[in-house]
């Protein structure tokens, strides 16, 4: 007789350390240290689970170069593992550490793809004059002997180090990285980031390298409270209150000890606990971390604050004050906490979904709280307990203010529309291709060629001579001059073969390379049944960048090329964002490649060495300009 199919399991159970392996040699912690991760069992669609682990988004290599040992990979399929939710926690068994770095990456990629509505894929590999695209994701769990962990763009590729630690506080003699739950969602934050925003990487202001490193701590503290166990013994144990210093507001403690800092590695509580922020500290402030670190604590104090709103009726009832001391019932713990987890959940989708709402090139701190605003308003219109207030209010007291507009309310705060007139539509294109019911790689390839078909569409010879109302959507120059003819340049740009008119000297012009940097479509749900269906296209410009003004002044005469070698890249572009709906352009979120006062901005960075900017650093064309995060990362993660 033969057998019945057996249902797939709706979930896959990993056991990872909740904070470090340190937290498991305390009294205090060592019960709360073990987390169990659910994960999506895989669909019919996607790839199989294969050692390593190696599924559809990560690859799992355990090489260690130093030792010149391979490390053999763990099989999650396996029976015994699968019985007993995988390994237990161990520091000395390197399958568990690759058990560790993929649990804890995949929570990471489900927490974007919820939150975005979309799947997640990682930055393509610049082959030639083009790009590969990357399927996975590789993660190398003991890549380095050195205290540092990062994201590596050239090899998209996530490299996570160990070292020997002589500080007796650390909890250990060899630290690892991959066992910090914090360092790897850190990490995988950087990887989805970059494959979101490949440009956001780049030198151009001190907001640039900060704001990478500021929102890969946000959604590392934010997942802190995706933790049960620890929510609930953090709020027993401090009467309902996270204002304070503790294991819930730090990142990577015992990375931060065995380095020398003696607590965690950064903290999302400002340095003056309980007082007021300085509204003028980020003006001196320039390295990534410390720049970083003020975001931060923006968004946490966001968080506090909504949760302090949700849950203020609860602790009114049981007649208690929170933080006064007195032992709470543990009913009212249990409901404290999954206010809690809610809060930090909504906290966290209102910062990722904000992703979706920023330029492509030259992100600041201040666009980020209007992508927020913006975002949120889109998904849920009616703001009845103020969150996106709070989130505003923590801002404006860190002096975190958007340039150009007229107020900090929330109308104000939003993106433009379409300045067009009549607006412009999803019909003005040529048609694209839709991904529903596809697999992930399919869905990767359908974007590629939507990205293609607009690119080809975008920078067709009628767009540069009659689509005005694109060009000014856009914000990018490939307009002509009434009557001028262009052909396409093997190389890529536009030239001008018939300017000046017949009778005066000629000389080709070179006008600034267009690229649509993605083409992607979304669908997000609010807690209403809201339906929310966008497209978003990115569009990007780049202009060649002189230290010297003069020669800047002769490079952009004609948008011609000097002989001379350019000091650096100077990017413009747009997000346009498209209601499927209505097809109507929505919003235009630009940064026009003619902005000479931002151009100005970012060459005072790059020369600025006095202040210990980073900038020079990675202005160059190697080692530093091709790996960011490794030298931002080392010695000081």
């Amino acid at each position: 007789m033969p057998t019945k199919a057996y249902p797939s399991p709706p979930v896959r159970r990993l056991r990872v350390y909740a904070f470090d392996p340190q937290a498991s040699t305390k009294l205090d912690t060592a019960s709360i240290n073990v987390a169990t991760i659910e994960l999506p069992w895989e669909a019919d669609q996607e790839d199989v689970l294969l050692p390593g682990p190696v599924n559809d988004y990560l690859e799992v290599i355990d090489i260690d170069p130093v030792s010149g040992q391979f490390y053999d990979p763990v099989d999650l399929n396996h029976p015994y593992l699968l019985a007993q939710d995988g390994l237990a926690p161990s520091e000395g068994d390197p399958r568990f550490h690759q058990q560790m770095v993929f649990a804890v990456a995949m929570k990471t990629i489900r927490a974007f793809e919820r939150a975005l509505g979309r799947s997640i894929f990682w930055a393509p590999r610049k082959k030639g004059i083009g790009y590969k695209p990357v399927k996975r994701l590789r993660v190398y769990p003991h890549a380095l002997r050195e205290p540092n962990a990062y994201y590596s763009k050239q090899k998209i590729a996530l490299l996570f180090g160990y070292f020997r630690s002589i500080a007796r506080d650390a909890g250990a003699s060899w630290v690892f990285t991959a066992l910090s739950h914090d360092v790897v969602v850190h990490e995988t934050t950087h990887a989805i980031l970059d494959g979101l925003h490949r440009r956001y990487a780049e030198p151009t202001s001190i907001d640039s390298l900060a704001f990478h490193e500021a929102f890969a701590d946000i959604v590392a503290l934010l997942s802190h409270f995706t933790l049960s166990e620890a929510v609930h013994a953090e709020i027993a144990s401090n009467g309902g209150r996270f204002n304070q210093r503790r294991l819930m507001t730090g990142l990577a403690r015992q990375f931060g000890q065995a380095t020398g800092r003696g607590g965690a590695l950064r903290e999302a509580i400002d340095d003056k606990i309980g007082g007021e922020p300085d509204p003028n500290q980020l003006e001196g402030l320039t390295e990534p971390h410390a720049r970083g670190a003020v975001l931060v604590a923006a968004v946490f104090e966001a968080f506090l604050t909504i949760y302090q709103r949700r849950s203020s009726d609860l602790t009114r009832l049981a007649g208690v004050e929170p933080g006064s001391g007195r032992a709470l019932h543990p009913d009212l713990v249990a409901r404290l906490a999954r206010e809690a987890s809610k809060s930090a959940e909504h906290v966290l989708r209102m910062c990722l979904r904000a992703l979706d709402y920023l330029p492509p090139v030259d992100v600041r701190f201040g666009e980020f709280l209007r992508g927020i605003v913006t975002a949120d308003t889109d998904l849920v219109p009616v703001d009845p307990f103020g969150y996106r207030i709070a989130m505003i209010e923590a801002f404006r007291r860190r002096g975190i203010v958007p340039e150009g507009c007229l107020s900090l309310a929330p109308d104000s705060l939003l993106w433009e529309g379409d300045p067009s007139h009549p607006p412009l539509t999803i019909d003005d294109m040529p048609r694209l291709r839709l991904s529903r019911g596809q697999t992930r790689e399919e869905a990767a390839e359908t974007a590629e060629k939507n990205r293609k078909i607009v690119q080809n569409w975008l920078t067709r010879e009628e767009s540069l001579t009659q689509d005005a109302a694109w060009q000014a959507a856009c914000g990018v120059i490939f307009r002509t001059r009434p009557g001028e003819a262009l052909n396409r340049d093997k190389t890529g740009p536009y030239t001008v073969t018939n300017w000046p008119p017949e009778g005066e000297a000629t000389e080709p012009r070179r006008w600034p390379n267009v690229e649509v940097h993605s083409v992607r479509t979304t669908r997000r749900t609010g807690p209403d049944g809201q339906d929310v269906r966008q497209l978003v296209i990115e569009v990007a410009q780049r202009r060649r960048g002189f230290f010297d003004l003069a020669q800047q002044q002769a490079e952009d005469e004609n948008w011609q090329d000097s002989p001379a070698e350019a000091d650096f890249t100077f990017r413009g572009g747009a997000t346009l964002i498209f209601d499927m709906v209505t097809r109507r352009l929505r919003y235009t979120i630009r940064k026009r490649i003619d902005d000479e006062k931002r151009l100005k901005t970012q060459r005072d960075f790059l020369l600025d060495r006095a202040t210990g900017s980073l900038g020079m650093a990675y202005s160059d064309d190697d080692g530093a300009a091709r790996e960011p995060f490794a030298m931002v990362h080392r010695g000081g993660y």
